[in-house]
């Protein structure tokens, strides 16, 4: 790709972004790589070089949008008589007919204004700032009816994002391009995911020479930033984001198996669901007080994120019985917590009147359950203790966090990061997120509290393993 329209003079990372056969990418990570200006290149290219091509420029309010591309472009484009910005349209125009659409979506309602727009291709600044719906709705208007020069054939229609970790639709993003596959690989999505050439491109700071010649000081002031800031725009960590409810991340709290230790307390913690998952977690406790999660069973609809498969309560506990029997540890003493409302007698819609609870359903199968203390206020204290973790002063863990968890528990590691503050009350989660594995977990939170209790006063299993 020819981009010899302005002064750009593309780095290594930002000319992999730019070659890429792929029409799906996500070019991503730390503050100061150059990722936006990539777009905007990419943007001017294309439009330089397809006539009639009609490409979107979305970030999500208009202060963001003027700020980060509409000044900077007026700065950058060539001008008259190749091309012209129209403020009142808030659009390029050019000459070959090519125009480039500077839009903003600062509400999901926004993105139903495009409805009827035909997106040759679409850009996407600071995508974790947009919501999925929004991302795939925008995504489902990208098509394309015009000639489009060999060059380009493979590559418009076509998406090209960026942005950093962080923002409401960090979850999806992480999803969708950061752990779908290894990172700078391309891969053609299945059609229900748009059936596109799909990349990820990782950048950092060091990515871009000229920023770090012309600003020496902005990696420092990056290293002077509080956690999980430095973090996030500085190492483009995706298991830490801000707006993050909880401390949790990969690098420190979740481990490989080790096996669950014959004389260990075990316990079983239940959240019911029907139309949403229900999740069960099973834990044992070392010598220290710490909770290792070692097994879960989540009843989600394969491929259909927070929504339940729909089984009874009978159909449920079988489950539960087998995976017990699979993990070896059916008939031993096992403290089983579930949600207060499984004791709740329910409409029997056959005879009339109610019917069993799902305690009694399940004590059948020979699971009896107790319940948890589903305080709001007291759980989300004790979650947040349990995995807090404590540093040196050089940003190193002192020890292992009073939750461990293991790397087969996919769906408390997918859930639990992607929970955020609810905005009308910033001390608790907010519940339009899939938080049913962490309403479960709570319980044995509660269940076993940590007042006065700190990480190190004893040497758990884990620290014996690994050290």
């Amino acid at each position: 790709m020819a981009i010899d329209y302005t002064e750009y003079a593309p780095h290594p990372k930002q000319r992999l972004f730019h070659k890429s056969c792929a029409n799906e990418i996500f070019f991503g990570g730390a503050a100061g790589p150059g990722k936006s200006r990539a777009l905007r290149e990419q943007a001017l290219n294309y439009c330089m070089e397809i006539p009639k091509l009609q490409a979107y420029f979305f970030r999500r309010t208009t202060n963001e949008l003027e700020e980060n591309h509409v000044i900077p472009s007026k700065l950058e484009f060539p001008g008259p008589p190749i091309c012209m910005y129209k403020e009142q349209k808030k659009r390029w125009e050019f000459s070959n007919k090519a125009m480039l659409h500077f839009c903003h979506a600062q509400y999901v309602k926004d993105v139903f204004l495009r409805q009827g727009a035909e997106i040759h291709v679409l850009f996407v600044d600071e995508l974790g700032t947009f919501l999925e719906f929004m991302y795939k709705y925008l995504r489902g208007r990208v098509r394309c009816t015009i000639p489009i020069p060999d060059e380009f054939r493979n590559k418009i229609p076509g998406i090209y994002c960026a942005g950093n970790p962080g923002g409401p639709g960090h979850q999806f993003v992480k999803n969708t391009f950061i752990t779908s596959a290894p990172a700078n690989e391309i891969w053609r999505t299945p059609r229900k995911e748009g059936g596109m050439l799909r990349q990820f491109i990782p950048a950092l700071l060091e990515d871009n020479p000229t920023l770090e010649d012309v600003d020496p000081g902005f990696k420092d002031r990056l290293d002077g930033l509080p956690e999980p800031y430095r973090t996030a725009y500085r190492e483009g960590d995706w298991d830490i984001f801000l707006g993050q409810m909880f401390e949790f991340n990969s690098r420190d709290h979740v481990i490989k198996p080790i096996p669950v230790p014959g004389d260990a307390p075990l316990y079983m913690t239940f959240d019911w669901g029907f139309g949403k998952p229900y999740s069960t977690g099973w834990w044992w406790v070392d010598n220290d007080g710490r909770i290792y999660r070692f097994s879960e069973l989540y009843g989600m609809r394969p491929g259909q994120e927070d929504v339940g498969l729909r089984e009874t309560d009978p159909e449920i506990a079988d489950r539960i019985v087998q995976r017990e029997k699979d993990l070896g540890i059916w008939g031993r003493d096992i403290k089983r917590l579930a949600d207060p409302t499984c004791f709740n007698k329910k409409p029997d819609l056959m005879g009339g009147g109610q019917g069993p609870s799902t305690a009694e359903e399940f004590a059948k199968k020979g699971i009896v359950i107790e319940p948890g203390d589903a305080n709001r206020k007291l759980k989300i204290r004790q979650f947040h203790q349990r995995v807090r973790v404590m540093r040196n002063q050089d940003g190193s863990a002192i020890d292992a966090p009073m939750m461990m968890v293991y790397d087969t528990c996919k769906d408390f590691i997918r859930t639990i990061p992607a929970l955020q503050a609810d905005l009308g009350n910033v001390e608790d989660v907010d519940t339009t997120y899939e938080d049913h594995v962490y309403d479960e977990t709570s319980h044995i939170c509660m269940a076993r509290p940590m007042a006065g209790q700190q990480p190190g006063q004893g040497q758990s299993i884990f620290s014996r393993i690994t050290t």
